[in-house]
């Protein structure tokens, strides 16, 4: 093994045993490392820096110097990008982005005229609004987003980016009520941006979100699931959002929102300004200009101003405070937020380094926290205290890692995400912890009014409605056995009635079953339930079905079954 790790490591200019020293050539093949694991030229050049990560133990415990090479050699990038298609003079680059089920998303590109690959460029990711009827009409409105940004971008020197929304198309019937039609998801998006940076040199530390309409409903929405993917947002013409819940995952990201003061195609005016007022008094960095002659449009001569807002606002990657907050929306909060992280989609958190030594933690609705660490949060080469609800949960080391750095790049795709190490810490299910969790939800109340649902949403919710409308089955939250490991507040379902027509049917699950986990998520108390349940599954489910882990308790036996999940058809006409 010692021979072909060698091998390996003069493959690659990898000085193996080094350790934390300073060896003349050691920032080079680091260098080569990270290309070779990140952005290999093929499988087998990626197999053998995974094997050297693997292998060698020098790797892991560095210093802080050798921890700053690493940084180094990632923020320096890709080395090499494919030739830039030719297109005909005046036509933008076109591309076609295959998202994560397949879906082909046609993408116009505009770059500056004297762009380079040797040098990184901002990018302005602009979506058209809609939702529209035909393809056609979404790749004219993916160029109108090109046309609209072009000449303020070219003289800042920013890429333009617009993809046809061709899976947010609306069909069948429409009416005052219904609009059935899909939203252009997430994954999606940012299946697309991942393509841009693999074929042009895209900035990762400024890449902006925008739209006009429904483009900009997307925006906000990407932003508060995500608000470590956006260097910032610039929602145009937008119905805005007044949940407070959500908008708090939004605050770290910089706003400039630009809306007219006729616009009849939002509810109410109400909505963008709730947004602007909300997030001003949540402490964020935001611009909110409304125009008194002004309707559903663009703005286009105000565009130089809002590049040169943007120009001074790099991404955050590491805020000292983070906030996830659970809410209703059609796109949920991820998981993971900055450097937090929750076991369940329901957790709520709220972290906030204290001291160079100290992370305080307030949790509710998960079992555990995972926290992701590098010394611009901590001081790596001493102990760190993580307190959870006021009682500590971890103190010690955490040896910084280059294999977790690269792995966490390489995972997030995002070379400038960079985290030495992580710490998991659990809940702890006490009746001080808990009180602490349910204090920190009551803070969360939100102090404004908030507005109905907004055009967009309602009418994507009731598309999905239409395609997952039951779940089959009944029953009501129920304790989970003594003895049996829970998180705080956790409960069970007890099934109640079982729909011989019901998708959990044929996975098994009977009438009496406790119900303990779907999809590896569990219940907890005061969340719904089933009906919470089916909330989710709403706005996690697609089109292709996807198998769902269940764990149910039957005569005191933990069984573990499955369920296939998956969007059905849309109903008839839009009728039961």
């Amino acid at each position: 093994m010692k021979r072909t790790l060698v091998a390996v490591a003069a493959l690659l200019c990898i000085p193996l045993g080094v350790g934390g020293q300073e060896e003349a050539g050691e920032l080079t093949s680091l260098a080569s490392l990270v290309q070779s694991y990140l952005w290999p030229t093929s499988r087998a050049e990626f197999q053998k820096a995974q094997a050297v990560l693997q292998e060698d133990s020098s790797l892991v415990g560095i210093g802080r110097m050798r921890m700053h090479d690493l940084e180094e050699a990632m923020r320096a990038g890709r080395l090499s990008y494919p030739q830039i298609p030719d297109t005909e003079e005046g036509e933008p680059i076109q591309l076609e982005v295959e998202g994560p089920d397949g879906e082909i998303i046609p993408v116009f590109v505009v770059l500056p005229d004297r762009y380079t690959p040797e040098t990184e460029w901002p990018l302005i990711f602009a979506m058209h609004g809609g939702p529209g009827g035909s393809e056609e009409g979404a790749v004219g409105g993916a160029r109108r987003m090109l046309r609209v940004w072009q000449e303020s971008a070219e003289k800042a020197g920013w890429i333009v980016a617009a993809p046809a929304m061709v899976t947010a198309l609306s069909t069948g019937e429409r009416t005052e009520g219904r609009l059935p039609y899909e939203i252009f998801q997430p994954e999606i998006a940012r299946a697309v941006v991942d393509e841009l940076r693999t074929r042009f040199n895209v900035d990762p530390d400024r890449v902006v979100s925008t739209g006009i309409s429904l483009g900009s409903n997307f925006s906000i929405a990407y932003a508060a699931a995500h608000p470590d993917w956006l260097s910032a947002i610039v929602p145009v013409s937008t119905e805005g959002d007044s949940r407070e819940l959500l908008l708090r995952n939004l605050r770290t990201v910089p706003t400039y929102v630009l809306e007219g003061s006729l616009d009849r195609n939002i509810r109410a005016v109400s909505g963008p300004r709730a947004l602007g007022q909300i997030l001003t008094d949540l402490g964020g960095d935001v611009v909110y200009r409304e125009f008194g002659d002004r309707a559903h449009e663009g703005f286009q001569g105000h565009y130089p101003d809002v590049i040169r807002w943007l120009n001074v606002r790099p991404r955050r990657h590491d805020p000292l405070e983070v906030f996830r907050i659970p809410h209703t929306a059609i796109i949920p909060v991820s998981r993971r937020v900055h450097w937090i992280e929750t076991e369940a989609r329901a957790g709520l958190v709220h972290a906030r380094v204290t001291t160079r030594s100290r992370i305080d933690i307030r949790a509710r609705w998960t079992g555990g926290v995972r926290v992701f660490l590098n010394d611009r949060l901590v001081e790596l080469d001493n102990p760190v205290e993580i307190w959870v609800n006021g009682q500590k949960a971890f103190h010690g080391l955490v040896p910084r890692s280059i294999p977790f750095a690269l792995d966490q790049a390489r995972t997030l795709v995002d070379e400038r995400r960079i985290y030495a190490g992580s710490v998991r810490v659990r809940v702890q299910d006490s009746p001080e912890s808990r009180r602490a969790g349910e204090e920190f939800w009551e803070e969360m109340s939100p102090t404004h009014e908030e507005g109905i649902l907004s055009f967009w949403e309602m009418y994507a919710v009731r598309a999905l409605e239409e395609r997952f409308p039951t779940l089959g089955l009944q029953g009501e939250e129920a304790a989970l056995p003594v003895g049996y490991p829970r998180a705080p507040e956790q409960v069970a379902v007890r099934v109640s009635t079982l729909d011989p027509k019901s998708p959990f049917h044929p996975g098994g699950v009977r009438a009496g079953d406790l119900l303990v986990e779907v999809g590896g998520e569990p219940f907890f108390q005061g969340l719904g339930g089933l009906d919470g349940l089916h909330g989710w599954l709403l706005r996690e489910l697609r089109g292709q079905e996807k198998e769902y882990s269940l764990l149910v308790l039957r005569d005191g036996d933990l069984l573990e079954l499955s369920v296939r999940l998956g969007l059905g058809p849309y109903q008839e006409e839009g009728k039961n």
